[in-house]
């Protein structure tokens, strides 16, 4: 069996870089061919199966979940029954909810809607609507959030939003979690640490910006959401305190009894966070180990976690696109190899208080490079965030929260543990409040996470062989955390992948001009949400420059210059709150090295700029009329740039022959939303583009774009053909460099 399970690990692992997904059959008859062999060779013909078992179960899965999807998107306007799953999320103009198909061949699996204006909606009920789908797609940002993966992990097989009517109220169940979920708002609503008491009551993390800001740079994040960690909490308190009454009450099989009980808290405790991805993980590793328990089995903790990690993916194959769950079950491997070669040898106190510092230090530093491979980067905070907050809410809040829990759910009135509860999680908040206003997250470019990946696993390596290793892990981790940190010298232009709009970062090293084209009722939507990830990543600490276009009249707008704009300090959806009256026009000639040209005609109401770095050039139209880019070419002589962001994410009304053929482009970019309505980019200008022999991305299809300049060629990278797992939906392949034409 241990051979079978590393082979379920290493298929899983090789997933992630296989181009296309296998056919079932294809695989399905390997194994029967691997089964003729199993006597002569077992232990590599185990390997073998298990690795094929995985990959026949992935690729059965992955074909249950296309033809779910195509099932959905050829409804076009069908009604289709569905269950709300959760509770809705308000906003302005509509409605955010998760709902789960009911009926027909795409019934288990869930949809992302939208819906405007809709009567009150409660999880649990049922409904007949009408909806317009799509697949899923989202933005490819550096530090955004991989929109395809979370579907496949989730069972998510289309998004869209709910058509007009009728729609029709099938069924209003009476849901017991949102019983719950109302009595702890109710007992909670009084005090300030109000968001992470229901985030660790209920699994449902209200949180403002600041705390998710504060969380990142702390790195608590796994401490705000009930995960492996609280369910294992749950588990031992159960344990431990069933111990205080072994003395006291004498019953048949009282360990096995002892163990149940624990399996059934823990169990109740994941019910309440609705069994998400997390809790259902570690329900499952307990639900393992009672079983072992409870049979008196003994198994070497290596054999546990291999067993578990390879359950785990049988069952779900497509956890392993989750960097949470390889991140949970590493941490796991580390908890385990370091209990096994640092094991506790002294029991005085100061013995046991050394033990736990060196613990948590190496466990905190392994971590952290962990995160470094999976996140793109770290927070230094992190070591003395996790040595402070996770005995404190371990052994102290979370406790004092479980049991205000279980009185307030049994009726009893428990305001003054709730007030307890509040007083031991004040700490906490203040933490999270104050990380939230420091620079605290460092990332590290692709090839030191590859760098530290190796080294990482070189030192899991030692430390399994050599004991002494651990003495080296300190000294390295901070050479390899302060070196990943270094910036490029380099110029790097950023293309976002931001829909209908035109979001585009000029960087060098912590520095970078910021472009945006959209007006100013929609940056509030894309700044919290988009832009804030991608400075973080990037290691962007000031905004010298930001351009964006702001509202004058109902049919007028015009372009607003903000200076030193520092986004550690205030929120970047306050762009159109600024009252500067400086317009593109006051963009300094000279920023750094490079030269910034404002080509904007007379009497016209948009911002061109035109970038020169090196031998390079970049023009950016911006948004403009025809009127104005006919103005742009009689006024202008020399308007040649060798990359070119089309004006309107591409439109035919502008984009002109007569402009692209004065531009001579040896590239074109552009900024366009996925299955927009607006058909962007226009046929005719693909066209135009293809006759003056000009290649053209777009960032529905390639995601974030990226150009790095130096005094040769152009280095061009697209975010989503970078991106794991590759056998997801990819773009034509680009041609890596250009070399200098002028």
């Amino acid at each position: 069996m241990l051979g079978f399970c590393i082979g379920v690990i290493t298929a899983s692992l090789l997933s992630l870089f296989l181009p296309i997904v296998p056919p079932f059959f294809s695989i399905f008859f390997v194994m029967l061919v691997l089964l003729v062999f199993i006597r002569r060779w077992p232990q590599p013909i185990l390997f073998l199966l298990g690795a094929s078992c995985f990959l026949a179960n992935w690729s059965w899965q992955y074909q249950q979940h296309q033809i779910s999807q195509r099932t959905l998107l050829e409804l076009a306007g069908s009604p289709v029954m569905v269950r709300i799953d959760a509770t809705p999320l308000t906003y302005p103009d509509y409605t955010q909810l998760s709902a789960t198909v009911l009926s027909g061949p795409a019934s288990g699996y869930r949809l992302s809607l939208r819906w405007q204006q809709p009567p009150t909606l409660a999880a649990g009920q049922h409904w007949r609507l009408r909806l317009q789908l799509k697949k899923v797609h989202g933005f490819t940002n550096p530090g955004g959030f991989n929109a395809e993966s979370f579907a496949y992990i989730n069972g998510m097989a289309a998004s869209g939003q709910v058509a007009r009517g009728p729609h029709i109220l099938l069924l209003q169940q009476y849901s017991v979690r949102q019983h719950v979920v109302d009595l702890v708002e109710q007992a909670i609503m009084p005090y300030r640490t109000a968001p992470l008491m229901k985030a660790l009551a209920v699994g449902e993390r209200d949180f403002s910006d600041g705390l998710w800001q504060g969380a990142q740079h702390s790195g608590l994040g796994h401490l705000l959401a009930i995960s492996g960690l609280h369910i294992g909490l749950v588990f031992g308190w159960v344990i431990w305190l069933g111990g205080w009454s072994r003395g006291i009450i004498a019953i048949r099989r009282q360990q096995q009894l002892l163990l149940v009980l624990a399996l059934a808290a823990a169990l109740l405790y994941a019910w309440l966070a609705s069994f998400a991805i997390p809790t259902l993980r570690a329900s499952i590793a307990l639900v393992i180990l009672v079983i072992c328990r409870s049979q008196l089995a003994t198994i070497p903790l290596s054999r546990f976690w291999l067993m578990l990690v390879a359950l785990l993916l049988l069952l779900q194959p497509f956890w392993a696109l989750s960097a949470s769950f390889w991140l949970s079950v590493l941490a796991v491997a580390i908890i385990f190899t370091a209990l096994w070669r640092y094991p506790l040898t002294g029991y005085h106190r100061l013995a046991r208080l050394k033990w736990f510092l060196s613990f948590h230090i190496l466990l905190s530093l392994l971590m952290t490079l962990l995160g470094i491979i999976f996140f793109g980067g770290f927070s230094p905070l992190m070591l003395l965030s996790n040595l402070l907050f996770v005995p404190w809410c371990s052994l102290v809040a979370i406790p004092l929260l479980l049991v205000s829990l279980f009185l307030t759910v049994l009726g009893v009135d428990g305001s003054w543990l709730w007030q307890l509860t509040d007083m031991a999680l004040k700490p906490l908040l203040w933490w999270l409040e104050y990380s939230a206003e420091l620079p605290l997250w460092w990332p590290v470019a692709r090839i030191s996470g590859i760098t530290v990946a190796l080294m990482a696993l070189l030192l899991l390596v030692l430390l399994v062989f050599i004991r002494k290793a651990v003495l080296l892990l300190l000294p390295l981790c901070l050479l390899l955390l302060t070196g990943s940190s270094v910036q490029s010298k380099n110029w790097h232009l950023h293309l976002l992948d931001s829909g209908q709009r035109q979001l585009v970062l000029l960087q060098h090293g912590r520095h970078a001009l910021l472009y945006d084209q959209a007006p100013a009722t929609a940056t509030r939507d894309i700044a919290e949400n988009q832009l804030q990830p991608v400075l973080r990543q990037l290691g962007i600490r000031q905004l010298d420059f930001v351009l964006f276009r702001q509202q004058r009249t109902e049919r007028s707008r015009h372009w607003t210059l903000l200076k030193n704009y520092r986004t550690d300090q205030q929120s970047l959806a306050r762009f159109s709150q600024q009252t500067a009256a400086d317009s593109c026009r006051q963009l300094p000639a000279v920023y750094q090295d490079i030269r910034l040209d404002v080509l904007t005609p007379d009497g016209a109401d948009s911002c061109i700029v035109r970038i020169t770095i090196g031998p390079w050039r970049v023009l950016l139209p911006g948004k403009i009329d025809p009127v104005t880019e006919r103005a742009f070419i009689s006024q202008h002589a020399d308007l040649e740039a060798d990359v070119l962001i089309l004006a309107n994410n591409g439109s035919a009304a502008v984009n002109s022959l007569a402009m692209l053929q004065r531009v001579q482009p040896a590239l074109a970019l552009n900024a366009a939303a996925f299955m927009n309505g607006y058909q962007h980019p226009a046929t005719a200008v693909q066209q135009r583009l293809a006759l003056l022999r000009v290649p053209l991305l777009n960032t529905a299809d390639y995601g974030a774009i990226t150009i790095e300049f130096n005094d040769k060629n152009l280095r061009i990278s697209s975010l989503r053909r970078q991106r794991l797992p590759f056998w997801l939906e990819k773009p034509a392949a680009i041609a890596e460099t250009l070399a200098t034409t002028r």
